[in-house]
């Protein structure tokens, strides 16, 4: 089974699971590697299928999220702990809301959860960050497929599915 394979099985473990998936246009799905500089490449990847589909500022939120949720993986999952290790990145649309997850290869030890960062930290706040501007947002956990932490943030009334 090659890269994509992988992850599309991974993406589409997590799709049958869930229910959220259920009202959404999938916009695309890219494995990326668990490394930091694996963050950047997301934010590029994820303007090409959102632009000119949601308004600017939209835009600008999912990449800013995204950010904070794949460092998260790469940083406390295994993704980023073990020898080819990745994130799986999807994104989708529908109901006003624009959709995006990200999968990693989970950890033994914890699930993603908010924390309270100290003042003078220099992390710790990616999940806050993602609580305070989602409208949604949650965490789903599967054996096979991994860790995803996924939201919805409102599309800013531009919504083209095509």
């Amino acid at each position: 089974m090659n890269a994509y394979n992988q992850a599309a099985c991974r993406y589409e473990r997590q799709r049958t699971a869930s229910e959220r998936w259920a009202v959404l246009h999938p916009l695309g799905h890219a494995e990326f590697a668990g490394t930091p500089c694996s963050v950047a490449t997301v934010r590029t990847w994820a303007r090409h299928p959102l632009n000119g589909r949601v308004a600017d500022t939209a835009l600008d939120d999912v990449v800013l999220l995204l950010s904070e949720v794949v460092t998260n993986s790469v940083v406390h999952s295994d993704s980023g702990h073990t020898p080819g290790g990745s994130v799986t990145v999807c994104l989708g649309i529908g109901a006003g809301m624009v959709h995006a997850e990200v999968i990693d290869d989970g950890s033994a030890t914890t699930l993603p959860f908010v924390r309270a960062a100290g003042l003078d930290s220099d992390g710790g706040r990616g999940l806050l960050l993602v609580e305070a501007m989602a409208a949604r947002w949650g965490v789903h956990h599967d054996t096979e497929a991994g860790t995803a932490v996924w939201f919805h943030l409102p599309t800013d009334g531009v919504l083209r599915t095509a």
